[in-house]
């Protein structure tokens, strides 16, 4: 049985920097417009972010569905995660209630940030860590106490004196 979602990468597979092929296996090639070939090696979504930002207006999901080759139903996502979880992306969203009010939502991208080059932070050098030693109790009255406790059968009556 073969899926429509092997076919399309069939025919993506000879494609050179217009198509994307993502890190994750469990999603599909896309196509690349040409006006943002540039961001090829970028994640889907910021790709489709500069995308929008070149539209110059309120983006909707057929939109990007037409441009990229996608599902509507991949395009809805990719907007829901521009609007909700995309931190480098500065945009402004609203939605039409259709008919059976649901909500369209479009998508006008004002500013996308660039990628922050990660800066290695300098640790300090932590206390070694001690399995046995637990609180703030002296060590040699630890030991002690513990030896009363082992070699003697009344230790029970033993602690209930010293408090």
């Amino acid at each position: 049985m073969c899926s429509d979602n092997t076919q399309k990468k069939k025919l993506y597979a000879a494609g050179g920097k217009n198509i994307h092929y993502p890190a994750q296996t469990n999603h599909d090639t896309c196509f690349i417009p040409e006006s943002v070939r540039q961001y090829a090696g970028a994640p889907l979504y910021i790709i489709v972010a500069h995308w929008c930002l070149q539209q110059q207006g309120w983006v909707q999901r057929g939109q990007i569905s037409e441009a990229f080759h996608i599902t509507a139903r991949r395009a809805s996502y990719l907007i829901s995660y521009l609007r909700n979880k995309a931190s480098r992306v500065i945009c402004v969203c609203r939605y039409q209630t259709l008919f059976n009010k649901a909500r369209r939502y479009e998508i006008y991208i004002i500013r996308i940030l660039e990628n922050p080059v990660p800066t290695r932070q300098e640790r300090g050098a932590a206390p070694p860590l001690t399995k046995y030693r637990v609180g703030n109790g002296d060590k040699t009255q630890a030991n002690e106490l513990w030896n009363r406790l082992c070699s003697n059968r009344h230790a029970g009556k033993i602690l209930k004196k010293e408090d």
